[in-house]
């Protein structure tokens, strides 16, 4: 009899365990926004320790891919905690597109010892939102 009542209650809280189980929600469907696409980009400057009044070259590479042609790159700086100011800005709509496109940039450093000046590569494609490529250097 023990074991026909324990047979029982082992029923009992099985049915009880899954009797409590909540059904998965079923999720809405998803939306397809499209695709993505990275422009293989770089942005690198001469010497990452430049003295002040010291002029520095930055080196902007990218690949003007087929599938997503850059229309405009944007080269900003920030010096310390100031606002972002616009350096220069190349129109791309007549580059030869599937190979790799450089610029050069000289850029004088004015910032005192310390302070770090960031550099900004914003590249504007057949996409909605631009990608930005970063780097930074330290006055020494």
């Amino acid at each position: 009899m023990i074991r026909y009542r324990k047979n029982i209650t082992w029923i009992v809280l099985v049915y009880m365990l899954l009797a409590a189980c909540d059904d998965n929600v079923i999720v809405p469907a998803y939306e397809w926004k499209g695709t993505t696409t990275a422009t293989v980009a770089s942005l690198t400057p001469s010497k990452t320790k430049p003295v002040q009044t010291e002029s520095i070259s930055l080196k902007l590479e990218f690949v003007n891919q087929a599938s997503d042609a850059v229309k405009s790159i944007l080269l900003k700086a920030k010096v310390g905690s100031a606002d972002y100011t616009e350096l220069q800005t190349f129109t791309e709509t007549a580059s030869s597109e599937d190979n790799v496109v450089t610029h050069e940039v000289p850029y004088v450093v004015s910032a005192v010892k310390g302070t770090v000046i960031t550099f900004d590569m914003v590249i504007t494609s057949q996409k909605e939102f631009p990608q930005v490529k970063r780097t930074t250097v330290t006055v020494n």
